[in-house]
């Protein structure tokens, strides 16, 4: 039986962030791919995948400035592929 501080037991404001975007959709991304990105306190972004993780949780994008930025897969309301 699993208890309340078990790490693998979702909870219910997870289990609708997964809804919203998949980790699968999310760890396929690879570089090249241009994303939008809906990110409390920022807004819409969207930028091209630079590289990321092994475990695809974590991409680094460039925006149209050539700024770099860093997003997990938990920090981000939505993604949609865009090219």
């Amino acid at each position: 039986m699993r208890t309340p501080s078990d790490p693998y037991l979702l909870e219910e404001d997870h289990l609708e962030e997964v809804e919203k975007h998949p980790l699968l959709a999310w760890t396929s991304i690879k570089p090249g791919d241009v994303v939008s990105l809906q990110v409390p306190g920022i807004g819409d972004y969207v930028g091209t995948v630079e590289s990321s993780t092994n475990d695809g949780l974590i991409i680094w994008t460039r925006d149209g400035l050539n700024e770099r930025r860093l997003f997990h897969f938990r920090d981000c309301e939505s993604l949609r592929l865009m090219s």
